[in-house]
């Protein structure tokens, strides 16, 4: 029991430092697809360029540690059914590929920001065109790694629901929450709009889920092959 109840207060740590830099990395990162609206977007994206990088540098670490989490309770899921460990570990390798990739496309927005503000620069309208672009890769890629963090961890709230080692109810909170979230992230694949509550909604899960692990830990549940 105290091995379990360790690794899911391990585990629940881990969220919580996610949730610490995955916040922080939003507001750090600044881009938005309205900004180019203004005419002198670029110089803005130029201006904030150390806050935007300082933004990567947490965005790919909080994905780094999931991706450790999903290392971690590969023995332990593993136990249950190997298939699920590795779709578990598989998904979170794409959602870091995925993550790298997006952050690649701002780093080259800032580089090409850095063409704009240079004296006597011509051709503004195409370099304010392709930075648009980039705008649009970083968001497409954002979308596709929340669809795979969605599956991704659906996978690890099955796992918790079938082992029971946190309360049925909360496992199955958390599939409602992550289903919500990746159906909101296909319709905005489909350039549909949608409401942000389908987003937020996992945010208050993921802090009630937190808070049960950090204080309780996992149950003493005997894991079965299957």
């Amino acid at each position: 029991m105290k091995t379990n109840q360790k690794t899911g207060r391990i585990v629940g740590a881990l969220m919580l430092l996610i949730m610490a830099v995955g916040i922080p990395s939003l507001n750090l990162r600044g881009l938005s697809t309205s900004m180019a609206e203004d005419l002198n977007f670029l110089e803005y994206i130029h201006q904030n360029a150390l806050g935007m990088r300082i933004g990567m540098v947490l965005d790919i670490t909080a994905s780094a540690l999931w991706l450790f989490i999903s290392i971690y309770l590969f023995p332990k899921i593993k136990a249950y059914n190997l298939g699920f460990a590795l779709a578990f570990f598989g998904l979170w390798v794409v959602n870091f590929g995925i993550i790298i990739y997006g952050n690649i496309s701002h780093l080259s927005l800032i580089s090409l920001s850095g063409e704009f503000v240079k004296p006597g620069a011509t051709n503004l309208d195409i370099l304010r065109t392709l930075g648009l672009l980039k705008i649009e890769d970083y968001f497409w890629s954002h979308f596709m790694a929340l669809i795979t963090y969605a599956m991704a961890a659906f996978v690890f709230y099955y796992f918790l629901f079938r082992t029971k080692l946190v309360p049925k109810l909360l496992a199955l909170w958390g599939m409602a929450a992550i289903t919500l979230v990746f159906t909101a992230s296909w319709v905005n694949i489909f350039d549909l709009d949608i409401s942000f509550h389908f987003y937020s909604q996992n945010g208050i899960f993921m802090i009630a889920f937190m808070g049960w692990l950090i204080a309780k830990g996992f149950s003493d549940s005997a894991i079965q092959n299957s």
